[in-house]
């Protein structure tokens, strides 16, 4: 058993090798966009180059043949992923055979199979996830920026300029869309046309506010900096509220995490002290039945208990 674990160990570490040695992926996270559009451009054609492998090209024509594309660039883009859409192609297929070796090395094939089908799943999670806390960072952010805008604007500076100073002090997510937003403009796309955009890429309605008084103020004038204070009150008290409802709901999602690892856990122990026991889930017909029927409900139980203690303000 010793030397089975040694062996198992060894052989995901030569396909993670193989990943970065191959796939070459970057993990890191979204760079923030540069203000000046030729250094940007500079970027992004590197970034091409880099990703020129045979591999890629290989994945990239079958996707240009097919159509089909699991992700877009502005969804990845919404998760921080740098990644391409091919590299994460890649990604998930070195992903589903690790998940197929590893299956046939614990269990057998079956296992291994089923593994390899859930590892695309797993990764679409990964990025959904990732999504869904790079939104909910932008929307905590949204006070402290829209003061440094604020103050940008009483001290004089137009609304790009003061966009764009407001980008450079802060943090990813925020910088990077504000950044985003001022090289639209400076491309010549209107202002607010790309605030509302972003409003709804980031499902934001606290910044759908914002740009909707920077619209006001360019149709009809006034000080902007004077609307920004109120929004900024109303921003503040929302995260405020915001803040309470996640404490008020924070046992129910540790109970629900709690009944997801439950199955998993007792599964683990069940395995570890009578593998043959077991065992007849993956080598017997009725045991496959019964295990794919219980993955089916673990999802519908894993989403249902994510709705229920989703609260929207």
């Amino acid at each position: 058993m010793q030397w089975f674990a040694i062996g198992l160990v060894l052989i995901v570490a030569a396909l993670l090798a193989l990943m970065f040695a191959l796939f070459e992926p970057e993990f890191s996270s979204l760079r923030s966009e540069q203000m000046k559009a030729q250094e940007r451009e500079g970027a992004s054609t590197q970034e091409s180059e880099q990703a020129s492998t045979p591999i890629y090209d290989l994945i990239d024509k079958v996707l240009r043949t097919t159509g089909w594309r699991p992700y877009t660039e502005d969804q990845l883009a919404q998760a921080g992923i740098r990644n391409s859409v091919t590299q994460m192609v890649a990604i998930t297929v070195l992903a589903a055979m690790i998940a197929l070796l590893v299956g046939i090395a614990v269990s057998g094939m079956f296992l291994g199979i089923l593994a390899a089908i859930l590892a695309p799943f797993v990764v679409r999670v990964v990025v959904s996830v990732k999504t869904a806390k790079r939104r909910e960072k932008f929307n905590r952010q949204m006070a402290e920026a829209m003061t440094l805008f604020s103050s940008a604007l009483k001290a004089g500076m137009n609304v790009p300029n003061a966009l764009a100073n407001t980008a450079a002090e802060m943090e990813a997510p925020m910088g990077e869309e504000l950044a985003r937003i001022v090289n639209e403009s400076r491309l010549g796309r209107d202002l607010v046309a790309a605030m509302k955009e972003t409003a709804e890429r980031m499902e934001s309605s606290d910044f759908q506010w914002i740009s909707e008084a920077v619209a006001i103020q360019r149709d009809s004038g006034g000080r902007l900096s004077e609307i920004l204070d109120r929004v900024i009150d109303t921003i503040a008290e929302r995260n405020e509220l915001r803040e309470k409802i996640n404490t008020l709901s924070a046992e129910g999602k540790m109970s629900g995490y709690v009944l997801l690892a439950l199955p998993v856990a007792v599964g683990g122990m069940y395995t570890l002290m009578n593998g043959d026991y077991m065992a007849l889930l993956f080598t017997t017909f009725i045991g496959r039945i019964l295990l794919v029927s219980a993955l089916a409900l673990y999802v519908v139980g894993f989403l249902w208990l994510r709705q229920i203690t989703k609260v929207k303000l």
